[in-house]
């Protein structure tokens, strides 16, 4: 199993200093400093990005936000394993355990982390929310605009009903 531990590290490095807008125009400047290739395709709502990643996909997919601007950025930074298989989800959890460790080198504890099964882990940033999960048989890691984080974490007014 491949899992892009350098790289995540220093997508995160990248991610918080770098001066986000969150607006379509961070695409180019955020590729040129992380030295992927650039904008591969676009559409009103998303943009698919080719980076430097080799694991399962060597592309980030960003989505826009309703309210405006880009609201995250995702990317997959391990192959998949079966998530079927304990064996092979016990050793992706430990790969987690280890990017965890690693981000919180550079980025200090998390804000918050969850474990068990499926185990995330957030930091929040005053210009970046980083996200890493297990999911799916797949580590993930999100670049999320912190506007769009706190509207997702709003609760929902409806919910009660």
């Amino acid at each position: 199993m491949l899992v892009e531990t350098e790289k995540v590290e220093h997508i995160a490095t990248v991610a918080a200093s770098f001066d986000w807008s969150w607006t379509e125009e961070d695409l180019i400047p955020l590729c040129d400093a992380l030295g992927w290739t650039g904008v591969v395709s676009r559409t009103k709502r998303t943009a698919t990005l080719r980076t430097d990643l080799s694991a399962a996909q060597s592309q980030a997919y960003w989505r826009a936000w309703d309210q405006g601007g880009i609201g995250e950025l995702i990317m997959v930074v391990t192959d998949q394993v079966n998530a079927n298989d304990g064996a092979a989800m016990q050793l992706l959890r430990g790969e987690y355990d280890t990017l965890v460790a690693r981000l919180e080198t550079v980025l200090g504890p998390p804000h918050t982390i969850q474990r068990g099964p499926e185990p995330k882990a957030r930091w929040d940033r005053n210009n970046l929310v980083l996200r890493l999960y297990v999911l799916r048989g797949y580590i993930n890691l999100y670049l999320v605009n912190p506007a769009y984080q706190e509207w997702i974490d709003t609760p929902d007014d409806f919910a009660a009903y």
